[in-house]
């Protein structure tokens, strides 16, 4: 078999994996990379008014064009740096994910082929070779790792993942890790994102413990809360707290509506009767004109964690509404700063311009959704495969991930390989 390295090799974002056998190729993941498309224009948006070509040029998409004889895609999660470039590659093939999944790849991708399969599910892409999806605990509801059956043996990519066993949205099949593992795994390809970072990555419990700490804790002012539309349990959390501080939740951003509806179809996000979601922007100004008057009643959720320019919360800051902050508001992240030196300058812009408003920071309330090194080596000892290549991650992360698995007694251009975007190898 081949794998091929397209995107997500050579820095964190625009993943794209071939795997090929049979002169048949699988697809897994179609990404971009938002860091740098945000060095170009703050809407994601622009991604729509460029052409391929100089989308590929630029970085923020990878070059499906690199991979021959494609029959299938298959999407990990939902994240856009997984799915996000969906609309530009425009796959003709049957495109696979979980239910979750493929509702939020055809909003992105309307033409889509898409095939919808459940957990354990196996799903026939050409003879000889099959797909199963493994859920497994990330900071999205539905994510999997992504498991093709060949006849050489089975590749086994790990998607973005974390071992959280308190998650209230997911649970990973270890009794299915395990019996893979028992059989024969010829490759795992596998995220490397926080693999630097020592120990294990905390649960999402650990989240509802800092967020009730501090929600308790601020008792004047209007709280304002932001993070990651996608991280449904963080935002149940958050709306949890609310209710219990005896605060009225009001969720502002398109981003934030869209995913909190489509949590709701399937049955992921409870809402307190009532709960406000606005999208549109007149709609959102009404809504901050209301909360000017009664501020402590209050508790937002908005879009603008990053410090990105159109984000509810920059708009807020920069006086695009009527609303103005006040002292001793309260601006809570419920995320950190994605690395990079555009989003720690956004980010130091907004905190400053919050600051002197005489608002209340609290950063960081946050756990990581991406596996930290001890995270990583219990996969490789559930997987046991007899190849490991590391993904999405830039030359550190994946060197990071190379030692780790040295320690476990892979060698490197043995059965251990790093390769970067374009490159790829024979199994």
């Amino acid at each position: 078999m081949k794998i091929t390295a397209v995107g997500g090799y050579k820095a964190v974002g625009r993943n794209m994996t071939g795997v090929s056998l049979d002169k048949k190729t699988i697809v897994i993941d179609n990404g971009i990379r938002l860091d740098t498309l945000q060095i170009y224009d703050d809407d994601t948006d622009m991604i729509r008014k460029c052409s391929k070509e100089e989308l590929i040029r630029l970085n923020i998409i990878p070059d499906a064009d690199r991979l021959k004889n494609v029959v299938a895609q298959v999407l990990s999660h939902g994240h856009l740096d997984h799915i996000g470039a969906l609309p530009m590659n425009k796959p003709e093939v049957p495109i696979v994910s979980t239910p979750y999944t493929v509702e939020m790849a055809r909003a992105e991708y309307k033409q889509g082929n898409f095939y919808a399969i459940e957990y354990g599910q196996d799903i026939e892409l050409s003879p000889n070779l099959t797909v199963e999806l493994v859920e497994v605990t990330h900071s999205i509801p539905y994510s999997s790792i992504v498991v093709l059956h060949t006849a050489e043996g089975d590749v086994v990519h790990t998607g973005d993942f974390r071992f959280d066993d308190h998650s209230q949205v997911a649970r990973t099949n270890y009794r299915r890790l395990r019996e893979l593992g028992k059989g024969n795994v010829k490759v795992m390809i596998v995220e490397s994102t926080r693999v630097r970072t020592e120990g294990k990555t905390p649960s999402e419990d650990v989240v509802r413990i800092m967020l009730k700490d501090v929600l308790e804790f601020i008792d004047k002012g209007l709280i304002v809360t932001t993070t990651f539309s996608t991280h449904i349990e963080r935002i149940q959390s958050i709306i949890d707290q609310a209710e219990k501080i005896g605060r009225i939740p009001v969720i502002l951003g398109r981003s934030l509506s869209k995913q909190s509806k489509l949590a709701q179809r399937f049955g992921l996000l409870d809402l307190p009767q009532g709960t406000n979601v606005f999208s549109r922007a007149n709609a959102i100004a009404k809504a901050l004109d209301e909360v000017e008057d009664s501020r402590e009643d209050y508790l937002l959720i908005v879009t603008g964690h990053q410090g990105e320019q159109e984000s509810i919360l920059s708009r807020m800051v920069n006086g695009r509404f009527q609303f103005r902050f006040k002292h001793n508001d309260s601006v809570v992240f419920c995320a950190r700063t994605i690395p990079g030196p555009l989003n720690a300058a956004s980010k130091y812009i907004l905190e400053t311009k919050l600051k002197s408003f005489g608002v209340r920071i609290f950063d960081n309330v946050h756990v990581s959704g991406h596996a930290a090194r001890e995270d990583h080596r219990k996969m490789l000892e559930l997987i046991k495969p007899e190849h490991i290549i590391p993904c999405h991650g830039n030359m550190d992360m994946r060197s990071s991930y190379a030692e780790l698995a040295e320690e476990e007694g892979y060698r490197i251009n043995k059965n251990l390989h790093i390769l970067t975007n374009g490159a790829d190898i024979e199994i």
